[in-house]
């Protein structure tokens, strides 16, 4: 039932202890689309002595942390990462999971993609939310002559992976 997935997550991978860039641009783009829908946007960070992670990510604008912080999770491999992140979305069924198009996020979304028996969009260049709260999700297409709008309306969570540099970091507000 589409009804029952609610809120924006953004999956912000840490690399050596530190929030890659690309977390702050998709929390920035994340809170732009939780926003329109009139939901909340949530982050999620895995890893291991993360946890002073979520008041940046806060002042950047995720209502809601989910902090899955273990010593398994110091070093990034697919199986630890992907049950981590199936389990948290089965059980609390977000609209809208965006990842970082890096080679982690890459490895990441698709596995849980295929565990959940859901669509996703890679390297996405562009994110909107249409009339019909739709995710529309924009890439370049046939070697990047064209750019290709691609929806996901029949299965939620509705996932995409998105390059880095792209949309750019709100500054923080510690507010």
């Amino acid at each position: 039932q589409i009804a029952e997935y609610k809120n924006v997550w953004v999956f912000c991978e840490t690399v050596a202890g530190r929030l890659r860039s690309v977390a702050l641009e998709l929390v920035t783009k994340g809170r732009e689309l939780a926003d329109k829908l009139g939901e909340k946007l949530v982050a999620v960070i895995i890893g291991s002595d993360i946890t002073g992670h979520a008041q940046t990510l806060v002042h950047h604008g995720a209502d809601e942390v989910l902090v899955v912080d273990a010593k398994i999770f110091a070093d990034y491999t697919t199986d630890a990462y992907a049950i981590a992140m199936t389990s948290l979305i089965a059980s609390r069924k977000p609209a809208v999971v965006l990842y970082g198009a890096t080679s982690n996020g890459r490895d990441l979304a698709p596995r849980i993609a295929a565990r959940l028996g859901l669509g996703l969009t890679a390297d996405c260049t562009g994110l909107e939310i249409d009339e019909k709260r739709q995710l529309i999700q924009t890439r370049p297409a046939f070697g990047g002559n064209i750019m290709a709008e691609i929806i996901t309306p029949s299965t939620r969570p509705q996932m995409a992976t998105v390059r880095p540099n792209v949309f750019k970091p709100k500054e923080p507000d510690t507010s």
